[in-house]
């Protein structure tokens, strides 16, 4: 792995190692060997040192004494917590939304919302979907939610919005197959509310969209835990050897 237009090696490893595991490929409780990753990206572990401290910065990564590093597991209380959050920003969003969005940023977001049930809707006619493909429509869920909060024209409100770390963790908790899917209409209903309805009514229908699967999600995060062999051991005593 080299540098390229002025990327560094540790924002090179930090893109590697995050997408990894929003691609579900490094799941929650996966111990983190710096070597070993380092090993796989080519380069040495300083880089890849930085990127974790990144990762640790934004919730996907957590490191503990006699521990060591691995894929942070969220506690239920933080999952509520973060529903709480990003249930304030969102209804906010689409308030604005519905009060500020121009002709063409109404046309788009009706667009994205056809486009993302539709996909939706295949994915869950599939007995299986790879990591990536799942990321792949994470993330056009992700630029749809996004639009309802550029067109507020507040840039602090979209950061916040995208850091959002329940958005971060549906995607590592939304590939259970216990979960039930979308309804097939889900983004063109709430789209169209946004598009159409009183601000009162998009904020309204955004809270209910952003709480769907609350449930389910605190469900299985509380499953993860419980399972004693992912979360006791470290990187060391994962593979018998000293500090990686």
């Amino acid at each position: 792995m080299k540098r390229t237009n002025g990327t560094t090696l540790s924002d090179l490893a930090y893109a590697s190692i995050r997408t990894a595991i929003l691609e579900g490929r490094l799941t929650p409780g996966t111990p983190l060997s710096r070597r070993k990753l380092a090993d796989g990206l080519g380069m040495s572990a300083v880089p890849v040192g930085d990127a974790i401290a990144r990762l640790e910065t934004e919730g996907l990564v957590e490191s503990r004494p006699r521990a060591g590093t691995r894929v942070r597991l969220a506690t239920a209380e933080e999952i509520l917590g973060n529903y709480v959050l990003r249930e304030a920003l969102e209804t906010h969003s689409a308030r604005l939304f519905a009060e500020s969005a121009t002709a063409a940023q109404r046309k788009s977001l009706l667009r994205a919302a056809e486009k993302l049930d539709l996909t939706y809707n295949a994915l869950a006619r599939k007995a299986s979907v790879s990591p990536e493909r799942s990321a792949a429509v994470e993330r056009l869920h992700m630029d749809f939610h996004m639009l309802v909060a550029k067109a507020a024209g507040i840039p602090v409100l979209m950061s916040a919005i995208e850091r959002s770390r329940v958005l971060l963790f549906n995607w590592l908790f939304s590939r259970s197959p216990a979960f039930q899917p979308f309804p097939e209409r889900w983004h063109r209903d709430l789209a169209g509310i946004l598009v159409s309805g009183t601000p009162s009514a998009a904020a309204e229908a955004m809270r209910l969209h952003v709480r769907f699967r609350l449930d389910e999600v605190v469900a299985r995060s509380r499953t993860l835990a419980a399972e004693p062999a992912r979360m006791s051991r470290g990187p060391q005593r994962a593979n018998g050897r000293g500090r990686p």
